[in-house]
């Protein structure tokens, strides 16, 4: 064949693959054909896909089909019409194809798409109209580019987080038959990130088979990988994917998932690799192993499975975490967390039909260490089972210390009682506690059960060890009413009381083995309410014991022994005095506490017996004390005895008066019934050896129990000793 004959043959072939090409192109109308993808796409989607424009054809050797302006609608409610906007569309045909009338589009490239994620607007559902008629179309995409792509994520508070795409290419890679190689680069929070690898043939998996993935992406600080194969790509089905993430700062993560506070200081690296797959037809983690965090923060570690992520259920995971100190973990994510010292937590945590329990628990705080087991079952009425046991529990672990003055210099803390929990869950709570710390008062072996039902929280019986004693009590807390009802009943038995001062850094007395029983019910919603509308008694019987005069103290709240210290004529002289009994019997009645001759005192040099009342409501104080000498030293001897210490002021600030009156010695002149009056404590105290009682511990113990009422807090003592 000659020269001249080829170019001929060659020329009138593209001559009559050109006129081919226009008659195809007449052939197919393409607003037509843009009308036909439109009702595809909202037959598959429910979305209406929208042209702003013609769709033009490009002819060449490899024509082109040219659309701009494409949107895809938004949900009805969303932040704009658009959930996706396209600013031009370029898809190369097969020109074979074409010339069949049929549309087989085998790369394509979009330039500046903007996709809006928010509501859930991603489900796209099939509407389930029958697919319409139209020019056939094919895909056999070799190679798909898009450019300057941006991807906005809108949570539900209308934070935006937007992730750039510069760049996307897939296209075969060469001398691997079926694989596509990838390659992504963008932007995200102020970093470039990059994606490479390679997936397999687009065509043959949105045929129905296996789609492998082998994806590595980096950016400053972050690496993730994914290896493995999607079984459906159409139905994204058939999922085992092996994923692996590592990030040298998890704050900067936090800040793009939205989370406010984040990012207020270092929060240290996380890694995490886990296995992802669809078994059983929902998307679940398994081989799951993650930590993140500093020690000096928090440190965290997660191992275990969930066979439902989406649904979040049917997880089985071991947590591990540890901090020096929660309070540093809160100021990084800008939220109020306690400081509660190192913190250690170590716990299994599984769900199962309408439950939650985490399980084999290890909590060590401070110097506290917890074990058990807790279940939560949901339901319209939450329920919680806890089973609890500690060598020991110091509660200023989680609450923090105790502070002696609160607001305004009160004593009783302004505690409120949890109503909208009590009202909201049933709990059936067992504890066991070999050691319990309570600011100064250390109980052991505690055993307790707690029942909520119905509002009401009950704490049938309560045992526990303390200084050489046995401590029982109950309580119960009605939070059904406005103003919530609590009872309390505890006798303490046996107790060493020296040795319970001695525990709390106060060497005030040695022995003094006795009682105390505690009866009081009162309502409202904080403690202070509750101690001033409180009903019932508090009485303290102590045994022989001896006094150290030298550790006497306001500390603690340490009255009596402080009026002691002054009415004691062997203060000064010895070093120790012998007690042979101490009585504190008051009855309380609407917050008022008084007494009436229930203060007695018995040692080797005197006798003090006391009088008076205890505001609740505002801790006012008004109690009267008078002694009574012996070996000859009654009040006919004269001195600092003729006169009565007066304490007033306040439970946090009180204050002492002596000889007060200034004329009770006086009042022996006018006779006893003048001096008496009706009134037992000043006449019995004042005719010291006329109508002394031999023992005053036991009139004290034996007090009435009808309690005295008073105005203005004064009550006994303003009929004793006036204003």
């Amino acid at each position: 064949m000659r020269l001249s004959f080829a170019v001929k043959l060659v020329a009138a072939g593209a001559v009559a693959v050109t006129v081919a090409l226009i008659a195809a192109t007449k052939a197919i109308d393409f607003d037509t054909y843009k009308g036909y993808v439109a009702d595809l796409v909202e037959a598959e989607t429910g979305r209406k896909l929208t042209f702003g424009g013609p769709v033009k054809l490009r002819l060449g050797l490899v024509p082109s089909l040219i659309a701009e302006n494409i949107t895809l609608s938004n949900v009805a409610g969303g932040s704009r019409p658009e959930m996706i906007t396209i600013e031009r569309i370029e898809a190369e045909v097969a020109l074979p194809a074409l010339l069949r009338k049929e549309i087989l589009i085998q790369r394509l490239i979009l330039s500046s798409p903007h996709i809006l994620l928010e509501k859930g607007n991603w489900r796209l559902a099939d509407t389930g109209k029958p697919q319409v008629t139209g020019t056939p179309t094919r895909f056999n995409l070799r190679e798909l580019k898009i450019k300057n792509a941006k991807v906005t994520w809108r949570d539900d508070g209308g934070r935006q987080t937007t992730i750039g795409v510069h760049k996307l290419a897939l296209m075969p890679e060469q001398g691997n038959a079926g694989a596509v190689g990838v390659s992504v680069v963008g932007d995200a929070i102020g970093k470039n990130f990059e994606f490479t690898g390679k997936i397999g043939n687009l065509a043959a998996a949105l045929a129905g088979k296996p789609w492998p993935v082998t994806l590595k992406g980096s950016a400053p600080g972050i690496i993730i990988a994914v290896d493995g194969a999607i079984g459906n790509l159409a139905d994204f089905a058939g999922l085992d994917l092996k994923v692996s993430f590592q990030t040298d700062e998890m704050g900067d993560l936090l800040r793009l998932t939205g989370l406010q506070g984040a990012g207020n200081g270092s929060m240290g690296p996380m890694r995490l690799s886990a296995r992802l797959g669809d078994g059983g037809g929902v998307i679940g983690i398994s081989d799951l192993d993650a930590s993140a965090g500093r020690r000096d923060v928090m440190f965290a570690s997660v191992k275990g499975a969930v066979r439902d992520v989406v649904g979040l259920a049917g997880i089985e995971v071991s947590v591990q975490a540890e901090t020096d100190d929660l309070a540093r973990l809160g100021r990084v994510l800008g939220h109020d967390l306690p400081s509660m010292g190192p913190l250690r937590l170590g716990v299994t945590l599984r769900d199962g039909k309408d439950m939650w329990a985490a399980s084999d628990l290890k909590l060590h705080a401070g110097s506290s260490d917890v074990t058990g087991d807790i279940t939560l079952y949901s339901g319209k009425r939450p329920r919680l089972k806890a089973d609890l046991a500690a060598p020991q529990l110091n509660v200023s672990d989680f609450l923090g210390k105790p502070t002696a003055a609160v607001d305004g210099g009160r004593v009783i803390p302004a505690a409120a009682v949890p109503v909208d929990l009590l009202r909201a869950y049933d709990a059936e709570i067992g504890l066991k506690l070999e050691k319990l710390v309570l600011s100064t008062v250390t109980l052991n072996a505690v055993t307790a059960e707690a029942i909520l039902q119905n509002s009401t929280l009950t704490v049938p019986a309560f045992h526990a060890a303390f200084a050489g004693g046995a401590v029982e009590g109950g309580l119960t807390v009605e939070a059904r009413p406005a103003r919530p009802v609590v009872s309390l009943q505890m006798t303490a038995t046996g107790v060493n009381f020296g040795k319970a001062a001695h525990d709390a850094g106060s060497d005030l007395l040695s022995g003094g083995i006795g009682d105390l029983k505690l009866a009081l019910k009162g309502n409202g919603g904080d403690l202070r309410a509750l101690m001033a509308s409180a009903n019932g008694s508090a009485v303290l019987n102590l045994g022989p014991g001896q006094v150290n005069n030298q550790a006497f103290s306001w500390a603690g709240g340490d009255v009596i022994s402080h009026v002691l210290a002054i009415l004691n004529p062997l203060a000064k002289s010895r070093e120790t005095t012998q007690m042979s009994c101490a009585i504190v019997n008051f009855r309380v009645k609407n917050g008022l506490a008084a007494t009436d001759k229930g203060i007695a005192v018995q040692t080797e040099g005197i006798d003090v017996v006391g009088a008076g009342t205890i505001s609740l409501h505002d801790e006012s104080l008004d109690l009267g004390f008078t002694p009574r000498a012996k070996e000859g030293l009654g009040l006919s001897v004269g001195g600092q005895f003729a006169g009565l210490t007066r304490l007033r002021g306040t439970l946090m600030s009180p204050s002492l008066s002596v000889d007060e009156m200034g004329t009770a010695r006086a009042a022996l002149s006018v006779g006893a019934a003048a001096a008496t009056a009706g009134l037992s404590l000043l006449g019995e105290l004042l005719m010291d050896k006329v109508m002394a009682d031999d023992n005053p511990c036991r009139t004290a113990l034996a007090m009435g129990k009808a309690a005295p009422t008073a105005k203005g807090g004064g009550g006994v003592l303003e009929s004793l000793f006036g204003r």
